[in-house]
């Protein structure tokens, strides 16, 4: 039986797409059709299925539903977006995948970080332990020389105490025995370099307590330490898990699809 084609139930416009005056009738793809929330629970019109770790959505749909077109059922099942980042990632391509999303480098700053009166100014807020998004961070040395490591913030967590930076020039580091140090130009903020810099596929992501729970930095006992790699994984093995519409539901669904998405026709 031959199936609805996605895009071919969308309505149409006039779109200048080549600023030339010159209008062409084009897809809407502007228009939107969502699954109210509490579809799930309305019928038993699902099964839970669990994909392999190369499965695409074109290539899952032609395991289920016998047709490869019928991927945007289980996109709109799943509330997947971006068919590329939403969907389960192939384990080969994981590796590339975290290196792409986590390019920087993290300081793990002490966790006296906002308490430590023996450098820097100690501001009340403590504002002075804040360093903001795109400033330049420079490394110093206890003495307050200037070194070469240069850097911009991509962003600090106060919850962490952590800075995630990208190097402009030069190298941070801070040999054994030293109070080395890193200072915002903007923001004026301060904090000591440990030897946890690290490059960001292998920084904290989050800590979780002996249940699971995700907990503060600071929580007793000492919490267990998720890394950026490892949670990428586990939130990748959970998407193999998918709801698939049942098949005697399919027909409902594509003519309810077209009639909300293009009411006109």
């Amino acid at each position: 039986m031959a199936r609805m084609e996605y895009f071919g139930t969308f309505p149409t416009t006039e779109y200048d797409i080549g600023k030339d005056n010159k209008t062409r009738t084009v897809t809407n793809i502007m228009k939107r059709v969502g699954i109210r929330g509490d579809f799930t629970k309305l019928l038993p019109t699902y099964y839970k299925r669990v994909l392999s770790v190369d499965q695409r959505p074109d290539t899952a749909a032609d395991h289920i539903y016998g047709e490869a077109k019928q991927h945007w059922i289980l996109m709109h099942m799943n509330g997947i977006v971006d068919p590329y980042y939403d969907w389960v990632v192939p384990y080969k391509e994981m590796d590339s995948y975290i290196n792409a999303k986590y390019p920087n480098k993290v300081i793990l700053f002490r966790d006296t970080h906002f308490t430590d009166s023996t450098y820097g100014t100690i501001d009340p807020a403590p504002l002075k332990r804040f360093f903001i998004k795109d400033e330049v961070i420079r490394e110093y040395q206890s003495d307050g020389t200037v070194l070469d490591g240069v850097g911009t913030v991509v962003k600090f967590d106060p919850t962490l105490i952590q800075l995630t930076y990208s190097v402009t020039s030069g190298v941070f580091n801070n040999p054994e025995g030293s109070n080395n140090y890193v200072k915002g130009d903007d923001s004026g903020a301060v904090g000591l370099l440990t030897p946890s810099i690290t490059i960001e596929r292998e920084a904290i992501h989050h800590y979780e307590n002996a249940d699971g729970i995700e907990v503060g930095r600071l929580t007793t006992p000492t919490p267990l330490e998720i890394l950026n790699e490892a949670f990428e994984h586990t939130r990748n093995e959970t998407k193999r898990e998918i709801l698939s519409l049942r098949d005697v539901y399919i027909t409902q669904f594509e003519e309810e699809f077209a009639e909300k998405i293009n009411p006109n026709e």
